[in-house]
């Protein structure tokens, strides 16, 4: 049987993408966190893989094991994954932003990854949010050199390219939690200044307050799914669209898609149909999980992807002072794809 690949990629190859895994522990909490960071590379090697479930792995469409970084000022992306999720559950997200010229870098959130949810080791909420918006925290004072514990896992070319004034804070469905909450200060934390924009995902609100919400100053957008069941737009889109008072906020309704339109969900279900014999549990989640994927009335999910990826980058370049003209001009294309509604205010 041929490998499994994600092939092909969101994001045309203009350039190639590298990956590194790292461990880091915060000595303050004692807390170690895998991370995985990817970032433009200036030459290919081996494209990496992924292993979602032990045994089953796949070979990226773009991102290539430790390759050596393309030197430059790199905005820096921290992403945080949903509730029983994982660092690399986003990686053709991940590869895509890191494509276009950010470093973008996922930790695990212990206590909330799939294998604590499998385990029994996963935490309660009040401890997850805690952990959450420490674990951003952290990451950000380690790729800023704030923490100087584990660094050595990475180049000092990747460090050297970060450029600290063009952070974003992205997360889908808890991870958006862990991005607004980051931004807002929760909890006794202070909000975080170093943020820069916040993205978020299919985004799971609930849990935050009206006056949590209300603190959060640092530009938003977002994105909002019209079939999401896990965080509908009527009880977690609505709610922060009218109180986050940031300016700029954009946000964007994605018709025709559901919950785990961001996530690589829609290349498992892909995959899984050329994987003789899985596992029983395995094959239950993927019958469960199809028609929130792949349905009639969904739109194909890399088309969705690519949307998002597109306002993603629009909002970035405009918020982050990257690029406006061109932020503009991409997000007025946006606004004009079929099965999308853009505001912007």
């Amino acid at each position: 049987m041929r490998p499994l690949s994600a092939s092909p990629p969101i994001e045309a190859p203009g350039r190639p993408v590298g990956r590194r895994t790292v461990a880091w522990t915060d000595p303050q909490r004692e807390r170690t966190l895998t991370v995985d960071v990817w970032y433009p590379a200036r030459e290919a090697s081996s494209l990496t893989r992924y292993e979602p479930i032990p045994g089953i792995a796949f070979e990226s469409a773009n991102a290539h094991d430790g390759a050596p970084v393309e030197p430059g000022s790199y905005p820096v992306i921290v992403l945080s994954h949903g509730r029983t999720g994982m660092r690399f559950a986003y990686a053709l997200l991940s590869e895509a932003l890191a494509a276009r010229g950010a470093i973008v870098v996922a930790p695990d959130h212990a206590g909330d990854v799939m294998t604590d949810w499998l385990g029994g080791t996963f935490v309660d909420d009040r401890t997850n949010e805690v952990n959450r918006v420490g674990d951003s925290g952290f990451v950000l004072d380690v790729m800023l050199g704030a923490a100087l514990v584990g660094r050595s896992g990475l180049d000092p070319v990747l460090l050297a390219s970060v450029d600290a004034s063009r952070i974003a804070a992205i997360g889908h469905s808890y991870g958006a939690y862990t991005a607004l909450a980051a931004a807002a200060g929760v909890r006794g934390v202070a909000p975080d200044q170093r943020i820069g924009a916040v993205v978020g995902l299919q985004p799971y609100t609930r849990s935050m307050s009206d006056t949590a919400l209300a603190r959060v100053h640092t530009p938003t957008l977002l994105v909002l799914s019209e079939f999401d069941t896990t965080a509908p737009v009527a009880t977690d889109g609505e709610r922060p669209w009218a109180l986050i008072q940031a300016s700029p906020t954009w946000r964007l309704d994605l018709l025709a898609t559901a919950h785990h339109a961001s996530s690589d969900m829609g290349l498992y279900l892909e995959l899984a149909g050329s994987i003789p014999d899985l596992p029983p549990m395995v094959a239950a989640y993927v019958t469960m999980m199809t028609p929130d994927m792949i349905a009639e009335h969904l739109r194909p999910w890399r088309e969705g992807l690519q949307i998002q990826v597109r306002a993603i980058w629009a909002f970035l370049d405009v918020t982050l002072a990257m690029h406006e003209a061109r932020g503009v001009a991409e997000a007025d294309q946006v606004e004009v794809t079929p099965g999308v509604i853009l505001q912007r205010r």
